[in-house]
């Protein structure tokens, strides 16, 4: 085997710090990395889901229309009277005969609208910084659950409205021609309503059938309020307040938010960046691919090749013309 088969025969080592060998790295590790960072991440939402608080007790609100055991034939019930409201202390949102006139799990009463007019002018009269402070921060369960003990009472409690509509106000001598009606799911459960009045709402606040605006709500207790709900009559507690607390948000374009589509956006970005980035450091460095590689026989073409003896003969004969007396003193 020749010197030039013996060097065509061996690989040149890679070099894997030239700027070829790292863009062609780079791109063959990069997209399996993006699928199997995709795939896990599927795999997480599907087979191993956050887990988030304890879903709240559900709450039976239905009303029903006939309580108790049904008559027998020509047999004669007689509904008990509810137990009477009872005014305990000072602070109410209307007098304590008005109030005691207001009755739980029925809808509007005539004779509730002295109360309900009183409230009104509560509201309107007091200052909102004096009704938070003895506002008693409540949950839909005690409100639901206790109506007797906060009925007049103010109340503080947040959540978010999904539902708000102007109503007209039935006739008074005291200027109230409308108020806004909404619907509100407490924060931190259960799913199930809240109705809140008020008398103004916030400049620039969303009106409609489908809203979501996040609110904070101080009035007072008026009833366990019955409506007519999809399925049945059900009941709901009823606040009345000024206005709701409410701070706008910035608008946030349409869009999912899901796992799949952050790690998309998000590593395209990441990939899209470090591809500029290499390719524009790269084109200023640029450097001139290497010369191919010679074979022996090429590189010794030119090289005189001599013995160790003649290369003695050749310097000690190079010595003696540089010193020429060094001749004549030998013996």
């Amino acid at each position: 085997m020749t010197g030039r088969d013996a060097m065509a025969s061996r690989q040149r080592p890679r070099n894997y710090l030239a700027p070829g060998e790292r863009r062609r790295i780079f791109w063959m590790l990069m997209p399996p990395a993006l699928v199997a960072f995709l795939v896990l991440g599927w795999i997480e939402q599907q087979w191993f889901p956050r887990r988030g608080p304890p879903a709240e007790k559900q709450i039976d609100t239905r009303l029903a229309t006939v309580r108790g055991a049904a008559p027998a034939g020509d047999e004669v019930l007689i509904e008990a009277e509810p137990e009477p409201f009872v005014a305990l202390e000072e602070g109410l949102s209307a007098s304590a005969d008005a109030l005691a006139k207001v009755r739980d799990d029925a809808f509007f009463r005539h004779a509730e609208e002295p109360a309900w007019i009183q409230t009104w002018l509560t509201l309107r009269s007091a200052a909102p910084e004096g009704i938070r402070a003895a506002a008693t921060p409540v949950s839909f369960t005690e409100l639901f659950g206790q109506p007797l003990s906060f009925r007049g009472r103010a109340v503080r409690f947040k959540g978010t409205l999904r539902r708000l509509e102007r109503l007209r106000a039935p006739a008074n001598d005291y200027d109230i021609l409308e108020y806004w009606q909404g619907w509100l799911e407490p924060a931190g459960g259960p799913p199930a309503p809240i109705v809140v009045q008020f008398l103004r709402l916030p400049p620039g606040m969303p009106e409609g059938l489908k809203i979501n605006e996040p609110v904070e709500v101080t009035g007072y207790f008026f009833k366990r309020y019955a409506y007519k709900a999809t399925d049945t009559i059900r009941r709901a507690p009823l606040v009345m307040a000024i206005e709701p607390f409410w701070t706008p948000r910035t608008p946030v374009e349409p869009g999912g938010t899901a796992l799949g589509t952050v790690a998309v956006v998000t590593v395209a970005s990441l990939v899209a960046a470090t591809a500029l980035a290499m390719f524009f450091g790269n084109r200023g460095r640029r450097r001139p691919p290497p010369a191919p590689p010679q074979d022996l026989d090429d590189v010794l073409a030119g090289v005189d090749i001599v013995s160790t003896a003649e290369s003695l003969r050749r310097l000690a004969t190079e010595h003696a013309s540089d010193h020429p007396g060094a001749r004549e003193t030998q013996p």
